[in-house]
C-alpha cells in the first residue's frame, strides 16, 4: 500500500557511523515530499537476567541531557552477526558473560526518521566477565543491579523511559510468565 515512490536520494551529511540523506518521493496527486532519512547501521540491546534479578547501565545520554538508564546496548559494526554484538556489548558494559542468549525480537525505534533496527536479546547464565567501557562509558557509567519486578515497576512509573529496554522488558515477561 505505498502510495510513494522514490523519485531521488541526496545524502546531506556523514557522522561517526551515520548518513543522512534526504529523500525526494511523489506521492497521490503527483504531489512532491521532502523527508530526511538518518541511515543506521543497525544496533542490539541486552537484557541480562539471573535468579529474578536483572543489570542495567546508568550513563549520560546527550541527546536528552540526562541520565538513562537501560539495557546495555551498541551499534552492529558492518556485517557483524547480532548475536556476536550482543555479547560484545554485555561484556564491555557490564563485564558480565552470557552462558546462553535467547533472542527476543528486533524493532524499529523510531521509522519515521531512521531505519535503525535494535536486535533484542535476554541473557541467561551470567557469570563475571572483563569490563571494558569505552568513551564516555568508561569514566561516566555505572552498572545497576534490580530485582526483575523493581524494573517493571520504575517504567511503570516513567522511570525508566529508554524504549528497548522497555520492549525487553516486556518480551522477556511475556515468555517467562
Amino acid at each position: 500500500m505505498n502510495r510513494f515512490r522514490p523519485l531521488g536520494r541526496v545524502t546531506t551529511g556523514r557522522g561517526v557511523f551515520l548518513r543522512f540523506d534526504r529523500i525526494h518521493l511523489l506521492g497521490p496527486g503527483e504531489t512532491v515530499a521532502l523527508r530526511d532519512v538518518v541511515r543506521h547501521p543497525g544496533g542490539v540491546g541486552v537484557l541480562p537476567i539471573h535468579d529474578g534479578r536483572v543489570w542495567l547501565i546508568r550513563q549520560y545520554r546527550v541527546a536528552v541531557g540526562r541520565d538513562v538508564l537501560e539495557i546495555p546496548a551498541g551499534k552492529l559494526d558492518r556485517g557483524e552477526d547480532p548475536e556476536v554484538a550482543a555479547r560484545r556489548e554485555l561484556e564491555e558494559e557490564l563485564g558480565l558473560v552470557a552462558t546462553h542468549l535467547t533472542r527476543l525480537g528486533a524493532m524499529l525505534p523510531s521509522p519515521g526518521y531512521t531505519d535503525e533496527v535494535i536486535h533484542l536479546y535476554a541473557a541467561n547464565g551470567i557469570v563475571p566477565g572483563g569490563r571494558s567501557p569505552d568513551g564516555v562509558e568508561e569514566h561516566a557509567a555505572e552498572v545497576v543491579s534490580l530485582e526483575f519486578d523493581e524494573l517493571l515497576a520504575m517504567i511503570d512509573q516513567g522511570e525508566v523511559l529508554d524504549g528497548k529496554t522497555q520492549l525487553a522488558a516486556s518480551l522477556w515477561l511475556r515468555r517467562s510468565r
